[in-house]
């Protein structure tokens, strides 16, 4: 008489497969429904890094940050302006946002954010004169701007050196007269942010009067950081990727043209004060 066959361990081994078959379906729906979680990047209005037109967000930073997400293949996300300084901070250190746009790295914001390793853009502050004193104006050092009439906007910190170089420094209330004065002839140099006053000039047809004195007056680096309150899923392995994509980006082109889209011939001498000298 031939035994029965003892199913218990088969049937023990299907149950325990179907419980962990059961237990990766509720992993993978849980990671997929985290995923979809919009991922929120804050920034202040500053062109041409970064501006709200037609309901659209434009500019350099928002054209790198969407090409990094484009390659992650991450299409739930949002770019959302607020109007201070201290609101996009805030709302950083609060969770209320994911990811930050443009930020100097310092002590005190590495406290609440995580900063990636790659610096996507090196903003400086340069010396601006008029195209045609651009064979007798130099600067190396203060001492070559001695005899140079220079315009600076009050409250403004540019550098410590820069106050106390002795130099014939006026100053004026705004900074965006600055580069009127220039041409109008009431100042020779002013310090100006180079990367926002090529564009603007470029916007007012103006490039071509004025030009740039190297090197910078001032110089820092500025990232893209991730808000450690956020509940943003796998913002490490965000930051790991994202550090690749923008390396690949520098290698092959990609900023560059970036660049060159918004500021046209100085998008290649930007890249180049960058990555090049």
């Amino acid at each position: 008489m031939r035994k029965p066959i003892d199913t218990r361990y088969e049937t023990n081994a299907v149950f325990k497969m179907a419980a962990v078959c059961l237990t990766l379906c509720v992993l993978v729906f849980s990671y997929s429904t985290a995923q979809a979680r919009t991922l929120i990047i804050e920034c202040l209005s500053e062109p041409p890094l970064k501006w709200w037109s037609n309901d659209k967000a434009l500019g350099i930073d928002v054209d790198i940050m969407t090409e990094v997400l484009r390659e992650m293949g991450i299409t739930d996300y949002t770019f959302r302006f607020v109007d201070t300084g201290r609101r996009l901070l805030h709302n950083a250190e609060q969770g209320q946002s994911d990811i930050v746009l443009t930020l100097s790295l310092n002590d005190e914001r590495e406290r609440f954010l995580t900063y990636p390793e790659e610096a996507h853009l090196l903003l400086d502050w340069r010396f601006a004169i008029r195209k045609e004193d651009s064979n007798h104006i130099r600067f190396s050092d203060f001492s070559d701007l001695s005899n140079v009439r220079i315009g600076a906007a009050a409250g403004y910190s540019y550098t410590q050196a820069f106050w106390e170089s002795g130099l014939d420094i006026e100053t004026v209330a705004r900074n965006d007269l600055l580069i009127p004065m220039l041409l109008q002839e009431r100042f020779d140099a002013v310090p100006v942010n180079y990367l926002s006053t090529v564009f603007e000039t470029i916007q007012s047809g103006e490039r071509s009067k004025i030009a740039f004195l190297y090197p910078p007056l001032r110089r820092a680096a500025y990232y893209n950081p991730f808000s450690k309150a956020s509940d943003y899923p796998d913002k490490q392995i965000f930051l790991a990727r994202y550090d690749e994509i923008i390396r690949e980006m520098r290698d092959d082109g990609r900023l560059l043209a970036i660049f060159e889209r918004y500021l046209g011939p100085d998008g290649l001498d930007w890249w180049q004060s960058q990555y090049s000298q």
